[in-house]
């Protein structure tokens, strides 16, 4: 706690410090400027939007001392299942991969069809944040327990992956997912792989079914706005009123992320 009698004295501090570095704000300011003349209003639309979101691991753990179990499950915004599991920290993962499968190796589950597309038949060789099989049998309580929000996310991953390349659409979709399209939980250039399929899926429907799909990712957070929303405040980029958007240059986003 600051004593009242040193307030006077930190606000002339602050008041000097922010002055000496009002050119750090000018420098911002310009750079936000242009994008004044690419803002659009968002206009209501009708259109056909689903969107997907695996429920939080934190909510679903059931602790029976020492059984810890994880559900592990994804829905759409209709409130339908799209893919249900319980999993546990010390489960084999070997195991766990079989059980994407039929007995005969086709795809059994989403995840399944996904690793299938991508050539690989082992959790571990999807994501390098699953242990493999080995580890978890002969140490089980040396494995990180966070592999499990892993598996979470990529059957979330798997499950969007599904609904693109596997389903037929009656109208043109919007397709909504929560978080950013990127991940760096694929092993490799997997993730390359992954966004390639989507795309081909994406434009087989439109030529054959003459449906338009939409896939974007809603971040809660962003360091683009964190970086330049005081200087878009005052330039007035967005003004209250209706909302509005615009997009973000390449070179604003290599600025603000590390």
């Amino acid at each position: 706690m600051f004593d009242p009698d040193t307030l006077p004295v930190l606000r002339k501090a602050i008041r000097e410090r922010t002055q000496s570095d009002r050119h750090l704000l000018d420098d911002l300011r310009a750079e936000v400027r242009p994008l004044s003349s690419s803002v659009r209003t968002i206009k209501p639309r009708g259109t056909t939007s689903v969107s997907l979101v695996a429920s939080d691991g934190g909510n679903n753990k059931l602790v029976f001392d020492p059984f810890t179990v994880q559900l592990v499950r994804v829905v759409d915004s209709y409130g339908k299942e799209l893919f249900f599991d319980a999993i546990s920290p010390t489960t084999d993962t070997d195991k766990l991969s079989d059980s994407q499968f039929n007995s005969d190796g086709s795809p059994k589950t989403p995840l399944g069809r996904l690793m299938r597309d991508l050539g690989v038949t082992k959790l571990n060789k999807l994501s390098h944040m699953v242990p493999d099989g080995e580890k978890t049998r002969k140490e089980p309580f040396a494995v990180s327990p966070s592999w499990v929000l892993v598996y979470r996310d990529l059957c979330e991953w798997a499950v969007l992956y599904d609904r693109i390349c596997y389903h037929e659409f009656a109208t043109d979709t919007l397709i909504v997912r929560d978080g950013f399209l990127r991940s760096k939980l694929f092993r490799g250039e997997l993730f390359v792989e992954f966004r390639k399929q989507l795309e081909r899926a994406v434009e087989r429907i439109r030529e054959k079914d003459r449906r338009s799909i939409y896939l974007v990712g809603i971040a809660k957070h962003c360091k683009v706005l964190t970086r330049y929303q005081l200087a878009m405040a005052i330039e007035k980029i967005m003004p209250p009123g209706e909302a509005r958007y615009t997009r973000v240059p390449r070179e604003l986003e290599a600025k603000a992320y590390v």
